[in-house]
């Protein structure tokens, strides 16, 4: 397969900002980025004849989103939306087993994540190593495509139609001032002595 333009699937914004006020939203556009920064690994592993150029810019920001906004998701489900579910649901139940399995999906997400950061690492330096990293780019982007799937599945159809029946307004909009503040950028004022 030849590939003629990578910058055309990359243009996609690649960092979490401040989304809008409701937390339901916000997961879901971190789902809308996490597919399309899966769909671009799967473009970028294909992309026999691509340029250099392309092809370091767009590991470039594969890198940026799993290393920096795709942490940040998690730690919306893992610290924001995990706890309050464990408050608010009794052990067994369909949505306390999904909740769980949320949690238990990212160790595996993580390990692969690592992988094809270490990849695009590589491939950011020496784009020109592609056709040798090929095979193990698109085993990597295959698993992770299908980790995701299930994951994004599983919080779309059983823990997000939940959350409105299981948390009060106050918890919802609690969570939303939780998931803006981690996307905050940390400001550090030094003072000359």
């Amino acid at each position: 397969m030849r590939f003629t333009n990578i910058s055309t699937i990359s243009s996609h914004p690649d960092e979490e900002t401040i989304a809008p006020a409701s937390p339901l939203e916000m997961l879901l556009g971190c789902h809308a980025r996490i597919r399309h920064f899966v769909q671009l690994s799967r473009t970028l592993a294909g992309a026999e004849g691509a340029a250099p150029l392309e092809v370091a810019e767009a590991a470039t920001a594969i890198f940026r989103y799993f290393s920096y906004a795709l942490p940040l998701h998690q730690a919306d489900e893992s610290d924001t939306l995990f706890p309050r579910l464990q408050n608010a649901l009794p052990q067994g139940g369909l949505v306390r087993e999904a909740a769980d399995a949320m949690i238990e999906q990212h160790k595996a997400i993580d390990e692969l994540v690592a992988e094809l950061l270490s990849i695009c690492t590589s491939l950011t330096h020496h784009p020109e190593s592609l056709p040798s990293l090929e095979r193990r780019f698109e085993y990597v982007t295959c698993a992770l495509e299908q980790v995701f799937a299930a994951h994004l599945r599983l919080e779309e159809t059983v823990i997000f139609p939940a959350l409105s029946d299981l948390l009060t307004p106050a918890q919802m909009d609690e969570m939303a001032r939780e998931i803006n503040q981690r996307r905050r950028p940390k400001l550090t004022i030094h003072f000359p002595q």
